[in-house]
């Protein structure tokens, strides 16, 4: 089997883990996710995201991101060294708690897109016109 074919595997079964305990995958976060403000952060939290981008979106201060942080790395939730973006253990967010972040509408995505098909077909009748 290969390395790739392994890895999928084995995300596959962690999932299924997670699903199958998420009830007290939930209590445990619970713990440290008291508030709504630190259920955004969880949220947020997603490996790609600096702690001052993550106090931004979830409109708290960067002193509550730290206090947040310190208490998820003590509860081996998260990983974080400083200067890297944090990123959860536990890749497992309650169904609950995703209505506390704004979701982009599926309006503005599908107006995202069609943005972009315009702008590609313009780039496309640009370089047509350049070549003749």
């Amino acid at each position: 089997m290969s390395t790739d074919a392994t890895l999928r595997e084995l995300k596959k079964i962690s999932k299924v883990l997670i699903l199958a305990n998420a009830g007290a995958v939930e209590k445990e976060l619970s713990k440290i996710a008291s508030t709504n403000d630190r259920k955004k952060m969880w949220l947020l939290m997603d490996g790609k995201r600096m702690p001052a981008d993550i106090a931004k979106e979830a409109s708290v201060t960067a002193m509550a991101v730290s206090y947040f942080l310190s208490a998820a790395v003590a509860a081996e939730l998260v990983e974080y060294k400083r200067g890297e973006p944090p990123r959860r253990i536990l890749d497992y967010v309650p169904p609950s708690w995703i209505e506390l972040v704004k979701l982009p509408t599926t309006s503005a995505v599908a107006e995202e897109v069609h943005q972009a098909k315009l702008d590609t077909s313009i780039e496309g009748q640009k370089e047509g016109a350049g070549e003749q």
